[in-house]
């Protein structure tokens, strides 16, 4: 139960986002579906990294009290797949404003392509696009964009980990890039044939991984979408689709729990004790230059750790809080409910 009483839900529900549909869209219809499939009433629904309209695949949705775990699930790295066609912008960078053909283009050989991916990798320089979401003054840069004003956007350290060519056929480039939050695909896709005395445009994206969740048994949510069946179900039902809140976390220290830990954490008490090394480390160049960016949260910090009950029997064991460092004991940040509390509504 949450602290009013109230039955409450807790994991991760990696989606598959068709094109066209807006990620807050996504999170509602969801939220509205898994309330009527449950059988609850109330239901917290977030998402953990947004996805353009136009940009389809993976988006990890945080269902209940996992949604208070967003910071640290943004921690990990996302992969894409990103389609650019060379030799024509667009005013937003994409197929959604008019594209407008480079004259005179020289399309650069494999080769050279090849090398122009080597200066972005690690900690980039990126200057976001007018289109983005991003506030500029109080306002989101793309509604001013599309006002016809003049959008002045700052530039942010990016975190890319890796930018791999998977194929080029002229005017057609394929990326695969594995980066952190935060950073904007379209614009790496140009700024790379930038590099080469290109203009470019993304014509497709698709995310195909957050963490350690993958396109494969991902619930595909364009039975969501469907006008002409607006109650149209899944083929099987979603809450099958639900992944435990620990598999999002893999990347943190774990503190193992007793009993009377478990106990004394949930009633926000502090203890002592030794984490153990994360069960799915992220790679020691990211962990040392997560500092460095500009679009991790910082509300999280460095030390933070995953207090674990491994008496459940599940193999990564029961989340029982957050635990942040102080002085030589551990502090509660967040604590979360018992699975053992969880019912739902007949």
């Amino acid at each position: 139960m949450d602290p009013n009483g109230s039955p409450t839900l807790l994991g991760f529900l990696p989606c598959y986002k068709p094109p066209g549909a807006t990620s807050r869209d996504l999170v509602n219809r969801a939220q509205r579906r898994l309330r009527g499939e449950l059988r609850i009433r109330k239901l917290k629904v977030g998402h953990t990294g947004t996805l353009d309209p136009l940009a389809e695949g993976l988006v990890l949705l945080a269902i209940g009290s996992a949604t208070r775990l967003t910071p640290w699930v943004l921690q990990h790295g996302k992969r894409y797949t990103a389609d650019f066609r060379l030799g024509v912008s667009s005013e937003s960078g994409d197929l959604e404003s008019p594209l407008k053909e480079q004259k005179d283009v020289s399309y650069p050989a494999e080769q050279e392509l090849r090398a122009a991916l080597e200066p972005f990798h690690g900690v980039v320089e990126q200057v976001p696009p007018a289109h983005s979401a991003i506030k500029v003054d109080g306002q989101r840069a793309h509604q001013r964009a599309r006002r016809g004003e003049s959008v002045e956007m700052p530039t942010r350290r990016i975190l890319i980990d890796a930018v791999k060519l998977l194929s080029y056929e002229p005017p057609m480039m394929r990326l695969d890039v594995r980066c952190g939050s935060g950073t904007y695909l379209r614009t790496l896709g140009m700024d790379i044939a930038k590099a080469c005395g290109c203009d470019a445009v993304m014509t497709k994206l698709v995310r195909t991984e957050v963490g350690r969740f993958t396109l494969q048994d991902t619930l595909d949510c364009e039975f969501m979408f469907d006008e002409n069946d607006r109650e149209k179900p899944p083929a099987r039902p979603m809450q099958t689709y639900l992944r435990t809140s620990m598999e999002g976390l893999t990347h943190l220290p774990m503190m193992p729990l007793n009993a009377d830990e478990v106990r004394r954490v949930r009633d926000g008490l502090l203890i002592s004790g030794n984490p153990e090394s994360p069960p799915e480390p992220l790679p020691k160049e990211w962990q040392e230059s997560m500092d460095l960016v500009d679009t991790f949260d910082r509300n999280t910090d460095g030390r933070d750790c995953v207090a674990v009950d491994r008496s459940v029997g599940a193999p990564l064991g029961e989340l029982v809080a957050i635990l942040r460092p102080q002085g030589k004991l551990w502090h509660p940040l967040r604590v979360f409910p018992s699975v053992e509390s969880i019912t739902l509504r007949g």
